[in-house]
């Protein structure tokens, strides 16, 4: 996909371009948290606009975000 499309799917509040080859939601990305309570919609942080910026991301809906090329898939136990 063209870095003009990935663009265009990207929300504000991503750390960076929307990569919706992947196929995944930032909702399931492990960098996510919530974010402080909003009227409507839960919103979410992506953690790593601090350590790629120094500042505070900006909330967005994460349900809704196509995930970007730093997703990183919630490690979840499994049982034997």
């Amino acid at each position: 996909m063209e870095l003009a499309e990935r663009m265009q799917k990207t929300v504000v509040g991503q750390v960076t371009w929307a990569n919706p080859d992947l196929g995944k939601k930032c909702l399931d990305c492990a960098h996510l948290t919530p974010a402080p309570k909003t009227k409507g919609r839960p919103m979410h942080i992506c953690a790593l606009v601090r350590v790629v910026s120094g500042a505070k991301g900006v909330p967005y809906d994460a349900e809704r975000a196509i995930a970007c090329s730093k997703f990183a898939a919630v490690d979840t136990a499994t049982s034997e």
